[in-house]
């Protein structure tokens, strides 16, 4: 299946907080999650959604249909009350 990747508007201010490194693992998450979404570990309560820790940090996406979109990237401490909120706006 071909999935189709978007990314919430507000992940770009994510991303630009990363280290050069982090991007750089964050990059190559993503082509992991386009090739199968469904490997990673799923969200108790959040249906369609995932998370991937990594560096310290927590990337959460949903796949919607055919489409996976990245919704946030950020400590854990903060991650799950943004991703709540970024979701109703998907």
């Amino acid at each position: 299946m071909a999935w189709l990747l978007k990314a919430h508007p507000l992940i770009e201010k994510d991303i630009k907080k990363l280290s050069k490194t982090d991007k750089e693992h964050l990059r190559g998450l993503i082509l992991r999650i386009k090739e199968n979404p469904n490997r990673f570990k799923p969200l108790t309560g959040s249906a369609g959604c995932f998370r991937i820790r990594f560096s310290g940090l927590r990337l959460v996406y949903a796949i919607k249909g055919e489409t996976i979109w990245l919704i946030i990237v950020d400590k854990r401490k903060k991650v799950y009350k943004e991703m709540a909120k970024r979701i109703k706006r998907l």
